[in-house]
């Protein structure tokens, strides 16, 4: 071959070569040369200078993949060889591979010590602590068990102690499950939590099963906070609560210190609160300076059985195989149940405040409440966006309640110094009138009727006989 021939091939060579991509480059330190250049053969060399290459450029290498990096047996002979030596880390997940080498720094520099923890072990870590955790969780707390686990972890015998010496009765209680999560989910953090930023698609897993243990830390806050919801929040009744302000709460001797001691934030104790209260069935409402009404959450659960629940809440790909006419109308029932329910306990709590003269503008909270239930409705499988419950369905199920708010046995929310007289419920007026007031006579229910559920369509009148 020619002089030119075989510069023009060079110059195709350049031509078709890719762009330099400084992510991959192998950036040897001079200490990892005088450690390893001089124990490592050609192909171990080869196979970790290929490997180190590569490694940003995807998370998991398949076995093709590697077949191309590392031709030959010689190539996985020494990949082997270089995990026994503890420069390569491999993990092996249904027939792929990923690469962790541990004397790889932050800068991205390979070193002659160790410059990273071990990958292999943070797995490790977490499926003990898993299963540690998991143990804990399912056992009564007793004095031998409380034993075993401070043989275990000596540093929780000392705060045990120091915590029943200084305890009060307003202080938490100290529970087992609790400090042992704290204890690991601190340790995994402080010996792994570097491997997240070069190992995110790996590590997502691992930080996922980390993160339910810290939410059952929460859960644990939270229930620590509903044994003592008398105290904290403002009012609790049957059905319904009067939350604190989100600053009254935070600042709470009992909060700042769970918060304190399980790293938790006030303010999403504050909510997963809230959302716990929804599970239990009642209505989470916040008042102004003035004592009256300002916010509501409707309850998380529904009023209806198991059977509708499936119905009403199957999602709409398995709807496709099991819809028919007998099931659309049973989700429809279902709904307007579901919606009654929602419009019941939401002017159940407007009339007891109205009752004491804590509401402003009673109109305006029936509009509210409409709102609401709609927007909870949309949440619903089988939802098309349309405005389920009107106003005159919570106008009408209001003028009930009061009617029988006085003979019904429920508690109130105490009354403001100076209560003010409850204005009075006004229909919207068609065509831009001033509203009219109702008419207690018009509120009464007729003797053998029937409450009709919102949005369902009113029953056609039978024509008599002779017309």
């Amino acid at each position: 071959m020619s002089t030119a021939t075989l510069a023009k091939s060079e110059q195709t060579t350049l031509k078709r070569a890719a762009p330099r991509d400084g992510r991959t480059d192998v950036k040897l330190g001079g200490d990892w040369l005088d450690r390893w250049l001089m124990e490592l053969d050609q192909p171990e060399l080869r196979t970790y200078l290929q490997l180190a290459h590569y490694y940003n450029t995807r998370t998991y290498h398949d076995t093709q993949a590697l077949s191309r990096i590392l031709p030959g047996k010689d190539g996985i002979k020494a990949l082997e060889r270089l995990e026994r030596r503890g420069l390569l880390e491999v993990i092996r997940k249904e027939g792929q591979f990923h690469y962790h080498f541990p004397h790889r720094d932050a800068d991205g520099y390979h070193r002659a010590e160790r410059a990273r923890p071990s990958l292999s072990d943070a797995l490790a870590f977490q499926e003990r602590m898993s299963e540690e955790l998991m143990a804990l969780t399912g056992q009564d707390e007793t004095p031998a068990l409380r034993e075993r686990a401070f043989k275990r972890y000596p540093q929780l015998r000392e705060e045990y102690e120091l915590y029943e010496s200084a305890a009060d009765e307003s202080a938490p209680r100290w529970r087992l499950w609790m400090e042992v999560s704290r204890l690991l989910i601190r340790e995994f953090e402080q010996r792994y939590g570097s491997l997240r930023e070069d190992h995110g698609e790996l590590f997502k897993e691992v930080s996922a099963k980390v993160l339910r243990h810290h939410l059952d830390v929460i859960d644990g806050v939270v229930g620590e906070i509903l044994e003592r919801v008398q105290t904290l929040f403002r009012e609790v009744h049957d059905t319904w609560v009067i939350a604190p302000e989100e600053e009254e709460f935070v600042g709470l001797p009992f909060v700042r210190r769970q918060a304190q001691r399980y790293g938790v934030g006030p303010e999403q104790v504050l909510l997963n609160t809230i959302e716990a209260l929804g599970h239990q069935g009642k209505v989470v409402v916040s008042v102004d300076e003035g004592g009256h009404l300002a916010s509501m959450v409707l309850p998380a659960d529904t009023g209806l059985t198991k059977s509708e629940e499936r119905v009403l809440f199957l999602k709409p790909e398995e709807r496709q195989t099991t819809d028919s006419p007998r099931n659309q109308e049973r989700v429809r029932r279902s709904r307007n149940k579901y919606a009654n329910y929602l419009i019941d306990r939401a002017v159940q709590v407007l009339a007891d405040f109205v009752a004491v003269g804590r509401v402003r503008g009673i109109d305006v909270w029936l509009e509210r409440i409409v709102d609401l239930v709609n927007e909870q409705l949309s949440l619903l499988p089988m939802s098309d966006g349309r405005a389920i419950v009107q106003l005159e369905h919570v106008i009408d199920r209001f003028d009930a309640v009061r009617q029988g708010h006085r003979s019904r046995p429920a508690s109130t929310p105490a009354p403001l110094p100076a209560p003010a007289r409850p204005a009075a419920v006004a229909r919207p007026a068609r065509n831009g009138a001033a509203p009219r007031p109702v008419r207690a006579k018009a509120s009464r229910p007729k003797a053998g009727t029937k409450s009709r559920p919102a949005g369902a369509a009113p029953k056609k009148k039978s024509r008599g006989k002779g017309r």
